[in-house]
């Protein structure tokens, strides 16, 4: 692309620390007594139909991105990456708005109607469970020079909450203060998305998600021993498993995969593992999972108290996401005939995307999971055994499960 005017950029963020290394008491399982009872409460027409856009949007992007690197490690919060666009999609109109509500899958409904739904279910994951947190921030840093429209403006900071503030994109220290806030938010588990910007950098949205809990039944730290666990391309490596041996998760199994479902604090948010089985490979799993197969097996699994083997894994993972996001439709966002004209005052053509970069961080330890996450979006102006055993490459989501929401998704194939 030979585009020379005005960039804007889009960040979304996700943060995700579950537990790990930053806890320092084993927790015990949820009981009454603590009055963590969850607030659920039934979701409306917008949050249900946001939910499933965002779900399929999840397993058609993690498939894509997993296809091009089929024995790697992949995690990404398909949660993070929707909502930073979504701010991106209340700035675009005709065609391109049109390709961006198809790729993320809207359904036909108004640009308020889409982010109140955002607004509602962010508000409803929070005070889900006093034993998790879980936080949603998100900014606008735009350059001086230029005005932004105040309906853009409204919708972002109104559904969003957005904090809009100027910032000098050509100073050094222009990277340094975005940067900052990422690490902010991310509670440092995300050093940083943005390794330089150019002088003609109009905008930068940012969306962060942070998610810390506990396992409901922690692992016992003492059961932690080496074991081998098995590549997908068939070689082994030796890591650390965890064991759990008084407690409780949702199982299920057929001649094809294994489905584990680890419950975290008072049980709605939860770890859900697809481990392959037979002749079936996670390459097979990938291109096949959608949300009506999960939920198929999730209603089929029943409760457990066998014992379960978990590797312990840290991973990191950093991807642009210009290439899948064409993939699935959006190509005219990234072209000279993009159109992003209802984010500035007096322009109405020359904004495009330039990049998409994606940036995860999981940890999972006995105690439980740590993870975050980072999308920056650029836009440039153009004109049933005795024991479970995880010991194999497999699929692994974190969910909510009042609502199904898929906070993270991804692909251990390396511990």
């Amino acid at each position: 692309m030979n585009l020379t005017k005005a960039t804007f950029a889009v960040l979304a963020l996700a943060g995700s620390a579950l537990l790990g290394a930053c806890q320092k008491e084993t927790a015990a399982p949820v009981t009454p007594a603590e009055d963590n009872t969850p607030v659920v409460r039934p979701l409306t027409t917008q949050e249900t139909r946001n939910v499933s856009s965002a779900n399929d949007f999840a397993f058609r992007s993690f498939a894509a991105l997993q296809a091009k690197a089929a024995n790697g490690n992949v995690f990404i919060s398909p949660l993070s990456i929707s909502a930073a666009l979504t701010m991106a999609y209340n700035g675009a109109d005709g065609t391109t708005k049109e390709a961006m509500r198809q790729t993320l899958g809207f359904q036909p409904q108004t640009d308020e109607q889409i982010s109140q739904a955002y607004q509602t279910l962010t508000e409803l994951l929070r005070g889900m469970d006093k034993r998790v947190t879980f936080t949603a921030a998100n900014s606008i840093w735009y350059a001086p020079q230029y005005e932004l429209q105040a309906p853009f403006v409204q919708k972002n900071t109104t559904y969003f909450e957005a904090a809009v503030q100027p910032l000098d994109f050509s100073s050094a220290k222009a990277k340094d203060v975005i940067n900052g806030w990422v690490r902010d938010k991310t509670k440092g588990k995300i050093d940083g998305i943005i390794e330089s910007l150019p002088p003609d950098q109009v905008m930068v949205l940012v969306n962060a998600l942070y998610f810390k809990g506990t396992w409901t039944y922690p692992f016992d730290a003492k059961l932690t021993q080496k074991a081998p666990f098995k590549r997908a391309d068939g070689s082994s490596a030796s890591v650390d498993f965890m064991t759990l041996q008084k407690g409780s998760y949702h199982y299920y199994q057929d001649a094809a995969q294994q489905v584990i479902d680890l419950p975290y604090g008072n049980q709605q948010f939860s770890m859900t593992l697809v481990v392959p089985q037979g002749q079936t490979t996670v390459n097979d799993l990938a291109r096949t999972i959608s949300s009506t197969q999960l939920s198929s097996w999730l209603s089929s699994a029943k409760p457990t108290t066998l014992v379960l083997r978990l590797p312990k894994f840290k991973m990191e993972y950093k991807n642009s996401l210009n290439e899948m996001l064409i993939t699935l439709g959006m190509g005219e966002a990234f072209s000279g005939q993009a159109n992003f004209s209802r984010m500035l005052v007096g322009r109405t053509s020359g904004l495009a995307i330039s990049d998409v970069l994606h940036k995860t961080y999981v940890e999972v330890n006995e105690e439980g999971t740590e993870a975050a996450a980072v999308t920056s979006v650029g836009i440039i102006n153009t004109s049933v055994p005795p024991t479970v055993s995880v010991d194999r490459a497999c699929l692994f989501m974190i969910r909510e499960k009042s609502t199904n929401a898929i906070l993270f998704i991804g692909q251990l194939m390396n511990p």
